[in-house]
């Protein structure tokens, strides 16, 4: 007999299967004693903490005397292997979900639209399908294929009050925090160009900087009117091959906003992107933040 364990829901599953399971339907019931004890819902973070679902295939071990003999080293090794091996869920690891084929037509979204439907989702706490497309500037189809995906890799769950991040998205959503700062609407102003402006800081990344063509190119690819890009050197917004105090040369009561919204630190680097409409002003400053991070 072989048993599967399947992880879901917070507790494990075991599918039991035959030799003749190609003609006898596996059933599944809740496991208790000894293997939950072992692996319980604290270890499994430890072991995979970017998948909802583990999968343990185990021949023989509930009634193996060896393995319940060997359960407390078993144990001490899959923390140590957790502690010793692959980082944990990072920014790239979701960004990498849009790069993924889809059944079916191509999914018309991009990576940016994944990365705001996903903050919006961990600012929001749970958040219903229709107002997250609205809000990520997605369709109604397009946002099901995010959410989906978003759940095939263990960093959203659904309910029927909407979506919800998982342990592991909150992980994620953490080092997103803590990479850039949330996006913050302005008040117009001649600083970039555009009907609705926002903002975003990235962390330390004055150092990846150049000239900020790439960053407005990045933004108008998806749609941004324009972007401008300042770093944050001495306590001073800069421009890279420009203005060393921007508040002194270019005066404007949008700097004091950036500076109580943002709390932008020195060697930060700081986007204003403008468009037609705050959610693709938003499009606009993610995707000119990606090519910093």
């Amino acid at each position: 007999m072989i048993s599967l364990f399947n992880w879901d829901s917070g507790r494990f599953w075991r599918h039991e299967q035959t030799q003749a399971h190609q003609t006898q339907r596996p059933q599944k019931h809740e496991v208790q004693g000894r293997i939950v004890s072992i692996l319980d819902p604290l270890s499994l973070p430890l072991v995979h903490p970017a998948r909802v679902s583990c999968l343990l295939r185990v021949m023989h071990l509930e009634n193996n005397s060896n393995f319940n003999q060997r359960a407390p080293s078993f144990r001490k090794r899959v923390i140590e292997n957790r502690r010793d091996g692959p980082p944990m869920p990072s920014l790239s690891n979701l960004l990498e979900i849009s790069d993924r084929p889809v059944q079916g037509p191509p999914a018309s979204f991009e990576r940016e639209h994944l990365l705001l439907a996903f903050i919006t989702i961990g600012e929001s706490g749970v958040i219903g399908r229709q107002s997250l497309a609205v809000r990520s500037g997605l369709g109604e189809g397009a946002v099901r294929t995010v959410i989906k995906k978003l759940r095939e890799d263990g960093y959203a769950g659904t309910t029927a009050s909407g979506c919800y991040l998982t342990t592991s998205g909150k992980r994620v959503f953490r080092s997103v925090q803590e990479k850039f700062s949330p996006i913050v609407a302005l008040e117009a102003s001649k600083l970039t160009v555009g009907d609705s402006q926002v903002a975003v800081s990235v962390r330390g990344a004055s150092k990846n900087l150049r000239a900020g063509l790439e960053q407005r190119d990045a933004a108008v690819k998806v749609g941004a009117t324009g972007a401008s890009t300042y770093t944050m050197k001495s306590g001073k917004f800069a421009i890279p091959g420009g203005s060393s105090d921007c508040e002194r040369d270019f005066p404007s009561k949008v700097w004091n906003m950036l500076r109580e919204k943002l709390g932008p630190r020195n060697g930060d680097a700081v986007i204003l992107c403008g468009a037609r409409n705050e959610t693709a002003a938003k499009l606009g400053a993610l995707s000119a933040a990606l090519t910093l991070a």
